[in-house]
């Protein structure tokens, strides 16, 4: 095979796969020197492209020696990376080359692996000279490996999906449009994907992907499926266990983890036995709820269960949200159309907005839309101003370290000092239940959640080096690091309901 649509071919008729058209003009477009925005519906099946590129560069083809697929969530990553091994094991990939790489998982540290699964903010510090392998060393002044994982980056292909949620960050939108441009100017092959790129991220996007940049509209796949939204009369509780007592599979998702935690407890007074699923949980049970997900009749969850978690449930009943969040929860019902055996249907309930994480604007617009439109999909798309959102003085600074020669890691960490965090407004520091010092069984806490367990506690919290007073300044994250402090301790962990602190 000597061609990525050779490759397309063999893995469509080998697995008897329905074709992607969207695919396939993506494919040439990447073997003819394009890099491509995928506009793909949610249910198209945007792995597939994953695991063509990773037979193609399995087998030496001249457009990349190894895929680096690049998520926004940690909780996803485990998910993408088991899902592919297991491909591999059944021979559907043709290598078991297989790695994935977070802030504290390093199966494939400096993406030396045939295909790559990761996270923004671990593929953001390799690319400018951070490499997370080295991140201690580099803050105690070791030194770093920093061009091993550069040159490493530099011949793959580049796949970053769910590219929408970055938008909801100016730092993560400013360090991906960044690493977009710097990639695109030298010749690496990028894909962008997601089911939610609205008008105004696709001309960032363009304007990073410059001449080389085309849009795939990924038009050729529609789910055969009706869906009956409504807006709630009944509290989401009753509606939920309604739904679940008629025999139905139901994901009811908030805004909040409060929201979701307090859900969970309800349902489990009514005789239920729901999953619940949100950013506080230790990789371990992640993982382990992730793969239940698939078996589960309930599932509460918060805004994590919108991106690489492919399932299809009957219900959602979701918290009025923005319309980019909302179309990504509605694709996780009826997620699977029946072919000729008839319209596939499925219900959305949409219970009112609690004011928190989003603005308030954004919802009552998206409502708005909704009641008009009485569906929900991609004609529901809001268009932002995301000129509005970037940190451009961060794509700048990241920018002039990629191009010069002369800038070595010592000024990217100079950067990551002064504002603490390069892909998201606060840093990530490790929760450790009682009686753990294991980072699998830690979870992430912000700056803000860190200083406050600090100022209830005092030396007591931290784990590791506990006897230094710690200033909680500039930024926390690197005080601990820089005085070989694991983390902190939190209050309580329990596998039901993630972390208490």
């Amino acid at each position: 095979m000597s061609s990525l649509v050779d490759f397309y071919n063999d893995l469509i008729a080998r697995q008897g796969f329905e074709e992607r058209k969207g695919i396939e003009e993506t494919l040439r477009y990447l073997e003819n020197g394009h890099n491509v925005i995928l506009k793909a519906p949610t249910g198209y099946g945007k792995t597939t492209l994953t695991m063509i590129l990773a037979n193609a560069v399995s087998s030496n083809i001249d457009i990349g020696s190894r895929v680096i697929h690049v998520l926004p969530y940690r909780a996803i990553v485990q998910d993408l990376y088991l899902k592919l091994k297991k491909y591999a094991d059944k021979g559907i990939i043709y290598t078991k080359s297989i790695g994935a790489q977070d802030m504290d998982y390093h199966d494939s540290p400096f993406f030396m692996k045939k295909v790559n699964v990761t996270t923004l903010d671990t593929f953001i510090l390799n690319l400018f000279k951070l490499p997370t392998i080295d991140f201690k060393l580099i803050f105690k002044n070791y030194g770093s490996h920093y061009e091993f994982p550069r040159a490493l980056i530099y011949s793959s292909i580049v796949i970053f999906d769910e590219f929408h949620l970055l938008g909801e960050d100016g730092k993560s939108l400013g360090a991906g449009l960044s690493a977009i441009e710097v990639l695109s100017d030298a010749g690496v092959p990028i894909v962008v994907t997601s089911a939610t790129i609205d008008k105004g991220l696709e001309r960032v996007l363009m304007d990073k992907l410059g001449k080389s940049g085309k849009v795939v509209y990924a038009s050729d796949f529609k789910i055969d499926r009706k869906i009956y939204v409504n807006e709630l009369e009944k509290d989401e509780i009753s509606i939920a266990d309604e739904k679940v007592k008629e025999g139905k599979r139901v994901l009811l998702v908030y805004n909040t983890r409060m929201g979701a935690i307090e859900a969970y407890w309800k349902l489990k007074e009514r005789g239920l036995s729901p999953i619940l699923i949100h950013s506080k949980f230790s990789k371990k049970d992640r993982i382990d709820k992730v793969n239940k997900i698939n078996d589960a009749k309930l599932v509460v969850s918060t805004q994590v269960i919108e991106a690489g978690i492919d399932t299809s449930f009957d219900v959602l009943i979701t918290e009025a949200c923005p319309s980019h969040n909302l179309i990504q929860r509605a694709g996780r019902v009826a997620r699977y159309g029946k072919g000729g055996k008839g319209k596939l249907e499925g219900e959305v309930y949409i219970f009112p907005f609690s004011g928190k994480v989003y603005n308030e604007g954004e919802v009552k617009e998206t409502m708005k839309r909704v009641r008009k439109l009485k569906t929900i999909d991609e004609s529901l798309l809001i268009e932002r101003d995301y000129t509005k959102e970037i940190d451009s003085i961060l794509a700048r600074d990241l920018s002039v370290i990629d191009n010069s020669v002369f800038v070595d890691y010592k000024k990217v960490k100079s950067l990551y000092e002064n504002i603490c965090s390069i892909t998201r407004e606060t840093s990530i520091i490790l929760g450790f239940p009682p009686n753990s010092d294991n980072v699998d069984d830690a979870i992430p806490l912000t700056e803000e959640e860190a200083i406050k367990i600090i100022k209830s506690k005092g030396s007591s919290a931290f784990v590791g080096n506990s006897n230094i007073k710690l200033y909680a300044g500039k930024c926390l994250q690197l005080e601990m690091i820089k005085n070989d402090i694991l983390g902190v301790r939190i209050q309580d962990y329990n596998s039901e309901i993630g972390g208490v602190y």
